[in-house]
């Protein structure tokens, strides 16, 4: 340009006007001239730029999906799987030049554009990880208004609460230009060509001349434009708020009302997040994690089924296969095995699918009762996975964390054993082993989960949403019991004995049950026994939490499924009751 058209051999001239016209390239600086023209140095002024843009961008991720590529144009290429769809493609080569040429052709458009969008710099915040469309238009319209102008775009909610979108939404609030974020849920098929379960959002952004100190305007899972107007339902959040909610990323949690916005601030403002990352980090309990030690698709290689064991020789022993030479096969523990203090929630055993079935109570009245996986890893695979970690018990948690489920947050110790990337590990620094009972209560407990319920908009509890949970700090636990029989028991122990009862009911916990100081024989599985202990420890943690009971009463009420169990069975919400009740004989001990 600088040298002049001539200067351009017409090869390339030709190339680049057949790819501008292949790969339809737009230029707002060359397309609308009137609007973007930079001053004599070149630099653009901040008043030049659209007054307003409106859209509603495409929402697809920039890949190739091979799947959706041959569909129509060879479905028996589509329906193969894996390796085997691969070599079919590679045989188009030979067997469908002008096709395998239309998929090459694809193929390198979709690898330039995510090259052209992670690399430019045209979209900083935006072009990583699994880059979607709708987040590169999100950019791309937010840079192109002038600094009095507005941007109205219809993108889905992802913008607000993912990892990948949460350098661009931080960024939104730190230099306050998000006006307001207004979530809908397409139940009422607003977008019928769009499913009904679909989460998008109205996202207003302003210039920099109308970025205020007031706050945003926010409401979530409205169903139509009048719930807009619901002043219950129309929240206003400070970017204060968001980062106290989420200082890693600075995304927000998903406020249905007042109520959860006035809970989920009381609460984070008397109790720290997990690991608020730095720097200087503040991890509290000393915890990292593990994406449980095998993946259940790369090694299944190192499975073996109970049949492959029994093959070979190993007998079963418990559910851990021993070998000829007493080397040993571990059970794979999978996140749908296990829930709250129970690692036996789930068996295999009698199941030829890939469903397991909930463990009857009767059960596991027996101590030496033990859950049958799938799969039998060795265990020097384990050992191997596990590194330093020398304790015989681990803490995990479930993958699938739907804030739509009977519970959201679902976490256990396990014994040792192999485990599967669907049951994340959580490992707390070795000085806090011994408030391990008290780590895994806090987890497990109703405010817990009232509050983690608010932070899941997706169906995986992925680490960055984890780190930013509310957990209490170790030495909370330090504290007097107020409440026990003994004067100078600390809530460290008064806690523990109640986690110990609920976890230690069969021989293989035994490990779990030395580390929190206890060498006797295996409690006795009773679910009467069992609730009102539940109710001790929710009801110990709403006080800890700072609940009033009008808060406790809605929090319980959160928890549908849960009620609706309690009345089927007992014709009355149970669990409710006993913690409100619980929660009432604590309060006249402070």
């Amino acid at each position: 340009l600088e040298i002049g058209r001539s200067a351009i051999a017409s090869r390339e001239l030709e190339a680049a006007e057949s790819l501008s016209e292949q790969y339809k390239f737009l230029h707002f600086h060359v397309a609308f001239p009137e609007v973007f023209s930079g001053g004599g140095d070149g630099i653009r002024s901040a008043s030049l730029g659209f007054d307003a843009v409106l859209g509603n961008p495409p929402w697809d991720q920039v890949q190739l999906k091979e799947e959706e590529f041959f569909a129509v144009r060879a479905p028996h290429i589509a329906a193969a799987a894996g390796a085997i769809r691969k070599k079919l493609i590679s045989q188009l080569e030979t067997d469908d030049p002008a096709l395998y040429r239309a998929f090459v052709f694809a193929l390198r458009a979709k690898q330039g554009e995510s090259k052209f969008l992670r690399s430019s710099g045209r979209y900083g915040l935006t072009g990583r990880g699994k880059i979607n469309t709708y987040a590169i238009f999100a950019e791309l319209a937010r840079n192109s208004i002038n600094n009095v102008g507005r941007c109205g775009i219809i993108v889905p909610t992802g913008i607000a609460t993912d990892d990948s979108t949460s350098e661009f939404f931080s960024d939104l609030v730190a230099e306050r230009s998000l006006a307001s974020l207004f979530d809908f849920e397409n139940r009422k098929n607003i977008f019928p060509a769009v499913d009904s379960r679909q989460k998008f959002c109205l996202l207003t952004l302003t210039g920099s001349t109308y970025s205020t100190n007031k706050q945003t305007e926010f409401v979530f899972f409205a169903h139509d434009l009048d719930d807009l107007n619901n002043p219950e339902r129309r929240l206003q959040i400070s970017s204060e708020e968001i980062k106290l909610f989420n200082p890693n990323t600075g995304t927000t949690p998903i406020f249905r009302n007042r109520k959860d916005l006035d809970i989920a601030r009381q609460v984070y403002q008397k109790v720290p997040v997990m690991i608020k990352e730095g720097p200087p980090e503040e991890n509290p309990w000393g915890i990292s994690f593990k994406q449980g030690l095998f993946n259940m698709t790369t090694d299944s290689h190192l499975f073996r089924t109970k049949y492959q064991c029994e093959e070979a020789g190993a007998k079963l022993e418990g559910n851990v296969f021993v070998n000829e030479d007493e080397s040993r096969l571990l059970p794979l523990y999978e996140g749908k095995l296990v829930h709250h203090f129970d690692h036996r929630f789930a068996t295999y055993e009698g199941v030829s699918g890939d469903t397991p079935l909930e463990v009857p109570g009767k059960s596991k009245e027996d101590a030496n009762f033990a859950i049958l996986p799938r799969y039998w890893v060795a265990e020097r695979e384990v050992q191997a996975k596990l590194g330093d970690w020398d304790r015989k018990w681990m803490i995990g948690f479930r993958d699938i964390a739907r804030s739509t489920d009977e519970r959201t947050f679902i976490t256990a110790p396990i014994p040792f054993s192999a485990v599967g990337n669907n049951l994340p590990l959580l490992f707390p620094a070795s000085k806090y082993l011994n408030k391990a009972g008290p780590l895994n209560a806090n987890l497990t407990s109703f405010a817990f989960d009232f509050v983690a319920r608010l932070k899941f908009g997706g169906t995986h509890a992925n680490f960055f949403i984890v780190k930013q949970l509310p957990i209490l700090p170790p030495e909370a636990f330090d504290n007097i019991a107020p409440w026990s029989d003994d004067p100078s028991e600390t809530l460290s122990s008064w806690v523990s004995k109640r986690v110990l009862e609920l976890t230690y009911t069969a021989h293989e916990m035994k490990p779990w049950a030395e580390e929190l100081g206890y060498s006797g024989e295996p409690f006795r599985y009773d679910l009467e026994r069992r609730m009102l202990l539940r109710a001790e420890i929710d009801a110990c943690f709403f006080h800890l939490y700072g609940y009033r009971k009008e808060q406790v009463e809605y929090a319980m009420e959160s928890f549908p499924i849960i009620k609706k169990h309690d009345i089927d069975r007992y014709s009355e919400y149970r669990t409710k009751e006993l913690i409100i009740m619980k929660f009432d004989t604590m309060a006249t001990s402070y």
